[in-house]
C-alpha cells in the first residue's frame, strides 16, 4: 500500500510538472499613471530567452515551458517590474513611470517623443539642471562644452553679449549658419538686431556694442531638457528653416496626479576679468624718447628714469561684476489637470562701469484631459529685459581701445575737467571713464512666446494633434554720443542719437495625424502626416540725430542734422510632410521622411521643393546570447537632403538708394541736398532661385557594457552644400556689379565620439564620467566661374574672411612677407626688413582642429560635486588688439627697446642673396615696420579651461520643524575657474563681430571675458 501512494505520488507529481511547463499566460498591461493600454511593453520569462511585446491594445499572450515562472515587464520611461505568473495564468500589470529611466525617449523635431533605440541619426541631449549649474544667462552660452559637435562662441564677457552656436561646420556663404531655435514644438526667432542707418556703407558689427542673441529672453530655470539635433537628417521635419541642425528646448510643465509642489531658487555670482593683455609702464607717451601730447603712441620718455608716477588703469577700471537669480515656480496636477507657473529675475551688473542686464521672466504651462480621448493645453511666456551696454572693439569711443592705449603716466579715472569736458590723453580718443558714463546704449525688450494644442484620439490608431504657436517681441534701442565724444558717426565731437525700433511677430500652426498601429505580431508602424503655416514679419526704424545744440538733452528736437531709414520683410511658408517608422521587432527600425515646402522668399512662381530623409537603426544585440559585457549595441544609418532659403526679397531686383563712399569717411547718400535718388540695385538677382541644399549621410556605432556602466556613441557624417548663392562679380558693361546665384559648393566632414561611464556606482557613492570629442573638416569645393575667391564679410583691409576653393570656409587672408622655398623669410638688405609679398595671403583657418569636453560628477549620500574641462586645439585668431598694442609702444615686449634685433630670415637679393640676415635695426623700428604684416597678428587659440565647478549638498530629512519644507539644497559654483592658453590677449573665447556674422576670429580691442564664483539656494515645498 505505502508503495502504492509512493507511486501514485511521484505521476501525480510529473503530470503537475508537465502541466506547469506547457501553460499560456495572459493579460493586459496599462499605464499607472492613467490606465491607457501599453502597447510595446517587452515581456519575457527571467532565465530564458522566451518573451513577447504587448500589442495596441496592451494586451499579450506568452507560452511558459518552465516551472515556477517569473514574468519581466519591461517599457521605456517605467519601471521593471518581475511578477511570479499565479494560478490563474491571468497576469494584469500596471506600470509605473521611472524618471531615471525617461532618458531612454528624446523630444526630437516637432516636439515628438521617440524612444532612443529607434532613432537612426545623431543627437545629443543636456538636461535643464546642467544648463542652470553652468551659471550662463543665455541658453545659447549654456550649452558650451555639453555635446560633441557643438561649438559656442561668447562674444564678450559683458552682460547681455551674444554667443553664437554652429554644429558640424558652416553649410552657407551667405545665409544664416547657426541652427534652428525651437521651444516646446514652437521656432522662436534668435536674431541679434543690429539695426545701421540706411546711409551707412560699413559694417556696424566691427564697433559700436555687441547686442544679444534673442535667446537670452529664455530663463534656465524653465527649461526641462535640451535636444541637440545636429545634422540635416535630424532636423529635416522642420524643412527650410533647419538646414543647420536644430536645437529644442524642452520646458517644465506640471505632472498628473503630482499634487502640490513649490520650488524656491536663488543665487548670487560674483564676477572678474579672466584674462587681459599684458602692458609696460616703464616708457611714456611720446616719440624719440621724449614727451609730446600730440603723439597717441608710447615711445615717450623713460618713466622710470625720470621718477614720474604711474598708473594701473586697466586694474583700477574694471569692476567686480554681479549676478543675482531669483525664481520661484508652483505646479500642481491631479487626475484630469496639471500646471506649473514661474516668475523669474536676472539682475547683472557687468565688470566694466555702467554696463547691466536685468531680465524679468513669468511662465504658465497647462494641460487638461478633457476625456479619455480629448486633452488640452498651451505654454504662455512673458520676458521683459532692459540692457545697457558699453562700446566695444574698433571704436574712438571704445572702451578697450581707449584703456589699452592709454600711456602708463596718464590717470584715466580724473576724466573730467572743472567745465565738465572730458579729459583724454590724445584728442582723437575718448576716456574709457568717460564714455561708459556718456556714451551709453540703452535697450529694452517686450516679448511673448506661447502655443496651445489639442490632442484627439480618434481609435486606437489614430490621434490628431493641433498646436498653434506665436513669438513676437519689441525692441527699443537708443545710443547716445555726448557733446565731446569721438563716437559719433563724423567723429566730429558734437553729440549724437540713434533710436531704433524692432517689432517681429512670428505665427506657426501645425496640424498632425499621427499613427501607431502593429501590422502583425513582429511589424508595427507609427508616425505622422502634417501640415505647417507660418508667417513672419519684421518692422525696423532707424532714426538719427546729429549736431546737438544743447548738451546732455538727447531729443530730435535738439538735432541739427536728422535721417530717418526703416526696413519691413515679411515671409509666408507652408509644407506638408509625412514621417513614418517602420518597427519590426523592436530589432529593426527605418524612418522615412518627405517634406514638400512652399515659401514666399522664392517668388510667385516657385513651385515648392521636396527634402527627402531616411535613418535606419539596427540592435543587433538581441540577437546575441545574454552575457555579463554587452549590454547594448546599435548601428544607424541616415541619408537627408534639406534646404536652406534665400533671404526675402532676393527673388528680383528692385530700384535702391544709393551712396557712395571712400573706405574712410561715411560717404554720402540719398536724399542728397534735398532731392531723392533711386537707382538700379548694382545687383542682380537671378529668376528662379533654388534652396541651398545641405545633403548629409552619416553612420554611427552606440555600445553599451557591463550591465550599461559603459557607453559608446561614434558618428561619421558627411554633408555637402550645394546650389550656395553667391554674389558673384560680373562685367560692369552689362550694367551691374555682381550677380546673384546658386553656384556655389561645399563640404564638411567629421567624426563624434561620446563615451559615457560609471566609474563606481555604489549605494553612497558613485563617480560618473563624460568625454565628447568631435573634429569637423570643413572645404569650399566651388564658387562662380571665374571667381576665386568670395569675400564672406565685410572687415578690415587685413585681415579678411574668404570662401577659397580648396580651404576651409572662412580662411583668413592677411598682409604677409615673402619667403624661399624653405619657408625663410625674405629681408631687404637695405633696411632689414622682410619684404611684403603684393597680395594676402592664407594665413590660416578659424575653424579648430578638435574639440573636447571632459565631465566629472561625483555623488556620496547627499553631496554632488562635479566639473567640466573643456579644451579646444586649433583655431586661429587674428590678436589685432596685442599687434596694434606693439605698433604702439604699449604691449609689454616692446618694455625691451633699447638694444637692436636682426628679423630672422635671409636676404632677398644682393652679393649676400640666400645667406643669413645679420643687418640690425632699431627697437623701434622692429616694433613699428616688422609687426605691421597682418600674419604676425594670427596666434593659435587652442585653449584648455575648467569651465565650470559645481558642489552642493541637499538636505532632505528635515524632521518635524520642516513646516511643509521637502528639502533645501544650497551651493557652490564657479565658471571659468582656471585657463590655460598660449594666446596674447583677453579670453580666446571671443568674437568680435558677435553672432550674426558668418566671419570668426577677430580680436580688436574686445571686450574681455569674465570668471565668476557663485553661492545657490533651492528649496522645495
Amino acid at each position: 500500500m505505502k508503495k502504492l501512494v509512493q507511486s501514485l505520488f511521484i505521476v501525480l507529481l510529473l503530470v503537475t510538472t508537465v502541466m506547469a511547463q506547457d501553460r499560456v499566460v495572459k493579460g493586459v498591461v496599462t499605464a499607472a499613471e492613467d490606465g491607457l493600454p501599453l502597447p510595446g511593453v517587452s515581456v519575457s520569462v527571467k532565465g530564458t530567452t522566451s518573451g513577447t511585446q504587448t500589442n495596441a491594445n496592451g494586451q499579450y499572450s506568452l507560452k511558459i515551458t518552465t516551472s515556477n515562472p517569473v514574468l519581466v515587464f519591461s517599457f521605456i520611461g517605467t519601471k521593471t517590474q518581475e511578477l511570479a505568473v499565479p494560478a490563474s495564468n491571468t497576469l494584469n500589470v500596471k506600470m509605473v513611470s521611472d524618471a531615471e529611466q525617461l532618458s531612454e525617449v528624446v523630444v526630437t523635431a516637432l516636439g515628438v517623443s521617440k524612444a532612443k533605440k529607434s532613432i537612426g541619426y545623431s543627437y545629443s541631449t543636456v538636461s535643464g539642471d546642467d544648463l542652470v549649474k553652468s551659471g550662463e544667462s543665455n541658453v545659447i552660452q549654456g550649452l558650451a562644452a555639453k555635446a560633441s559637435g557643438v561649438q559656442v562662441t561668447s562674444s564678450s564677457g559683458t552682460p547681455g553679449a551674444s554667443s553664437k552656436i554652429i554644429l558640424r561646420g558652416p553649410a552657407s556663404f551667405s545665409g544664416d549658419n547657426q541652427p534652428l531655435i525651437v521651444i516646446d514644438g514652437v521656432p522662436i526667432n534668435n536674431d541679434v538686431n543690429n539695426i545701421t542707418a540706411g546711409d551707412d556703407p560699413y559694417n556696424g558689427n566691427l564697433a559700436g556694442v555687441q547686442l544679444g542673441n534673442r535667446a537670452l529672453d529664455i530663463n534656465p530655470e524653465d527649461i526641462e531638457s535640451v535636444t541637440v539635433l545636429k545634422g540635416p537628417a535630424a532636423a529635416a521635419l522642420y524643412g527650410q528653416a533647419a538646414g543647420n541642425g536644430a536645437i529644442v528646448y524642452t520646458t517644465k510643465r506640471g505632472k498628473f496626479g503630482q499634487g502640490l509642489g513649490v520650488v524656491y531658487s536663488s543665487s548670487a555670482e560674483l564676477e572678474k576679468v579672466n584674462k587681459l593683455p599684458e602692458l609696460q609702464s616703464r616708457y611714456g607717451q611720446g616719440k624719440n624718447g621724449v614727451y609730446d601730447s600730440d603723439e597717441p603712441n608710447s615711445w615717450g620718455e623713460d618713466l622710470l628714469a625720470t621718477n614720474r608716477k604711474t598708473f594701473n588703469n586697466m586694474e583700477d577700471f574694471f569692476q567686480t561684476g554681479s549676478t543675482f537669480n531669483n525664481n520661484i515656480a508652483i505646479s500642481s496636477g491631479n487626475e484630469k489637470g496639471a500646471f506649473r507657473l514661474s516668475v523669474g529675475s536676472t539682475n547683472s551688473n557687468g565688470i566694466v562701469p555702467f554696463s547691466k542686464m536685468n531680465r524679468y521672466t513669468a511662465r504658465l504651462s497647462a494641460d487638461s484631459k478633457l476625456s479619455d480621448f480629448l486633452s488640452i493645453g498651451g505654454t504662455f511666456g512673458y520676458t521683459n529685459s532692459n540692457v545697457r551696454n558699453v562700446q566695444n572693439g574698433s571704436n574712438l569711443a571704445g572702451v578697450m581701445l581707449g584703456l589699452l592705449r592709454m600711456p602708463a603716466e596718464f590717470d584715466g579715472s580724473d576724466y573730467i575737467d572743472e567745465h565738465g569736458n572730458q579729459k583724454t590723453f590724445y584728442g582723437a580718443y575718448d576716456n574709457p571713464w568717460y564714455s561708459v558714463r556718456s556714451n551709453p546704449y540703452t535697450s529694452e525688450n517686450d516679448r511673448v512666446t506661447g502655443n496651445v494644442y489639442a490632442d484627439a484620439k480618434l481609435n486606437d490608431v489614430f490621434t490628431v494633434t493641433w498646436r498653434t504657436g506665436i513669438d513676437a517681441y519689441s525692441t527699443k534701442g537708443t545710443q547716445i554720443y555726448a557733446v565731446g565724444s569721438n563716437g559719433d558717426d563724423n567723429s566730429e565731437g558734437y553729440g549724437e542719437i540713434k533710436r531704433t525700433n524692432v517689432d517681429f511677430r512670428n505665427v506657426y500652426s501645425d496640424l498632425l495625424l499621427k499613427f501607431k498601429t502593429e501590422i502583425n505580431k513582429d511589424f508595427s508602424v507609427s508616425g505622422l502626416l502634417g501640415g505647417n503655416i507660418n508667417y513672419n514679419q519684421f518692422l525696423k526704424n532707424f532714426g538719427r540725430g546729429r549736431n546737438l545744440s544743447i548738451p546732455e538733452f538727447y531729443n530730435f528736437k535738439n538735432a541739427k542734422d536728422l535721417y530717418v531709414s526703416n526696413e519691413e520683410t515679411y515671409r509666408n511658408s507652408k509644407a506638408v510632410f509625412l514621417d513614418a517608422t517602420f518597427d519590426y521587432r523592436s530589432i529593426v527600425f527605418l524612418t522615412l521622411t518627405g517634406r514638400n515646402e512652399w515659401s514666399t522668399t522664392f517668388g510667385k512662381k516657385s513651385k515648392g521643393f521636396f527634402y527627402p530623409k531616411a535613418d535606419l537603426s539596427y540592435v543587433f544585440s538581441h540577437l546575441l546570447d545574454p552575457n555579463s559585457i554587452l549590454s547594448y549595441g546599435k548601428v544607424r544609418f541616415a541619408y537627408s537632403n534639406v534646404g536652406i532659403s534665400p533671404d526675402v526679397y532676393t527673388d528680383r531686383t528692385y530700384y535702391t538708394t544709393p551712396f557712395i563712399a571712400d573706405g574712410m569717411t561715411n560717404g554720402f547718400s540719398f536724399p542728397y541736398l534735398g532731392q531723392v535718388g533711386y537707382s538700379m540695385n548694382e545687383e542682380l538677382n537671378a529668376d528662379g532661385l533654388k534652396p541651398e541644399r545641405n545633403t548629409g549621410y552619416e553612420m554611427g556605432l552606440e555600445l553599451q557594457f557591463f550591465k550599461n556602466r559603459l557607453g559608446f556613441d561614434g558618428t561619421y557624417y558627411h554633408q555637402k552644400s550645394k546650389d550656395l548663392l553667391i554674389s558673384q562679380p560680373v562685367d560692369p558693361a552689362t550694367g551691374y556689379a555682381y550677380y546673384y546665384s546658386n553656384v556655389g559648393e561645399m563640404e564638411n566632414k567629421g567624426i563624434e565620439i561620446g563615451l559615457r561611464g560609471d566609474i563606481i556606482k555604489k549605494k553612497d557613492f558613485g563617480w560618473s564620467m563624460n568625454v565628447n570629442w568631435s573634429k569637423n573638416k570643413s572645404n569650399v569645393l566651388e564658387l562662380a566661374p571665374g571667381v576665386e575667391k568670395l569675400s564672406i564679410g565685410s572687415a578690415f583691409a587685413s585681415p579678411q574672411s574668404y570662401a577659397i576653393v580648396g580651404n576651409p570656409f572662412g580662411v583668413l587672408y592677411a598682409t604677409a612677407y615673402k619667403r624661399d622655398g624653405n619657408g625663410n623669410m625674405l629681408i631687404n638688405p637695405a633696411t632689414g626688413l622682410p619684404e611684403f609679398e603684393e597680395e594676402l595671403q592664407n594665413v590660416g583657418s578659424p575653424i579648430p582642429d578638435w574639440l573636447m569636453n571632459i565631465n566629472n560628477q561625483f555623488i556620496y549620500k547627499n553631496w554632488s560635486f562635479s566639473f567640466l574641462w573643456d579644451i579646444r586645439q586649433g583655431g586661429k585668431i587674428w590678436g589685432g588688439t596685442q599687434q596694434t598694442l606693439i605698433n604702439r609702444g604699449r604691449a609689454k615686449m616692446t618694455e625691451d627697446r633699447d638694444r637692436n634685433y636682426i628679423v630672422d630670415g635671409v636676404y632677398a637679393s644682393g652679393p649676400n642673396a640666400g645667406q643669413k640676415n645679420t643687418t640690425e635695426i632699431s627697437g623701434f623700428t622692429y616694433f613699428t615696420n616688422y609687426y605691421t604684416a597682418g600674419e604676425l597678428g594670427i596666434q593659435d587659440g587652442s585653449w584648455v579651461r575648467l569651465r565650470s565647478v559645481d558642489l552642493s549638498y541637499k538636505f532632505d530629512k528635515l524632521g518635524a520643524l520642516s513646516k511643509g519644507i521637502q528639502y533645501i539644497k544650497v551651493g557652490a559654483s564657479a565658471r571659468n575657474l582656471l585657463l590655460f592658453t598660449d594666446y596674447i590677449g583677453v579670453d580666446p573665447e571671443t568674437s568680435l563681430t558677435g553672432s550674426d556674422q558668418n566671419f570668426a576670429g577677430y580680436d580688436f580691442y574686445n571686450n574681455p571675458g569674465t570668471k565668476s564664483f557663485s553661492i545657490n539656494l533651492r528649496v522645495g515645498f
